[in-house]
């Protein structure tokens, strides 16, 4: 029995757009080791692609992500407890007391002067749609 024309189509489209996501998703996860994003790891260890028959979509499950690919506007400030561990880990700093001074510290020039956005993934896409020709 003959294969229906739409299906195989439809399969072959399913394939390109798996080709295209898994470009984008290593196009963005190198962006983000190229730009230092990569403290803890956690963004590259936790993001995946989801599939579906004809559906594909990129996660970056980890709470500041949404912050590297956007920025954030001056005007709000992050809770400096958020900023505690990373204090700790990339500025070495043990005593509790300096280092919640200095997460306040920085979460309030984060407040006054934001987050310059990375669009890791906006570029990514852009990028793999040129390889693509698309």
């Amino acid at each position: 029995m003959a294969q229906d024309p739409v299906e195989v189509v439809l399969k072959e489209i399913d394939k390109e757009m798996d080709n295209f996501i898994d470009r984008v998703f290593e196009l963005s996860q190198r962006t983000l080791i190229d730009e230092g994003k990569i403290d803890t790891g956690t963004m590259l260890k936790t993001a995946n692609v989801n599939r579906k028959f004809l559906e594909k979509e990129i996660v970056y499950p980890a709470l500041y992500s949404d912050v590297i690919e956007y920025g954030r506007n001056p005007g709000t400030m992050p809770p400096p407890m958020a900023l505690n561990k990373w204090v700790r880990r990339k500025l070495n700093v043990s005593n509790e007391t300096e280092i919640r001074n200095i997460s306040f510290a920085i979460a309030t020039a984060i407040k006054n002067r934001g987050i310059e956005p990375l669009q890791f993934l906006r570029n990514s896409i852009d990028k793999a749609r040129g390889e693509f020709n698309l």
